[in-house]
């Protein structure tokens, strides 16, 4: 399973490029195809799989809003990212819930994969491979 190894190399909405690794995952399968379309320009990648995380039973979840998330978040990248990496620095909790830059009502879970309970998690691959639908541009 992933280690976030990718969130090392470039700042993303939710954290800092500071050699902490982090996962980002979303709420529903729709949202995960959503937020890989924008973040690749809309270029059709190739070689996808689709897959599950199944949490532990008992996983350690916190909320954004629970540390103070404003109504203005989307509008202040330096103020989503320290607030991902503070949450990550204190590492107290498996996944942090923050909403999604490209549908706020819906919500992404970022994996600490430094967290005792991230060994914990399943990986299920759902299609493999996965094509997304050519009527999404």
């Amino acid at each position: 399973m992933s280690q976030g190894l990718g969130s090392t190399f470039f700042d993303g909405r939710w954290h800092s490029k500071t050699g902490r690794q982090m996962v980002y995952t979303s709420a529903s399968r729709a949202l995960c195809q959503l937020e890989k379309r924008v973040h690749t320009g809309g270029v059709a990648v190739k070689d996808q799989i689709l897959m599950r995380l199944d949490l532990p039973k008992h996983a350690m979840l916190a909320d954004v809003v629970d540390m103070g998330l404003p109504a203005h978040w989307a509008n202040d990248v330096s103020l989503t990212r320290s607030l991902g990496d503070e949450w990550l620095l204190h590492g107290s909790s498996l996944g942090l819930w923050v909403p999604s830059f490209v549908e706020p009502l819906e919500r992404n879970l970022l994996l600490n994969p430094m967290h005792p309970q991230y060994p914990q998690i399943r990986l299920v691959v759902e299609r493999n491979p996965f094509e997304f639908d050519p009527r999404m541009l």
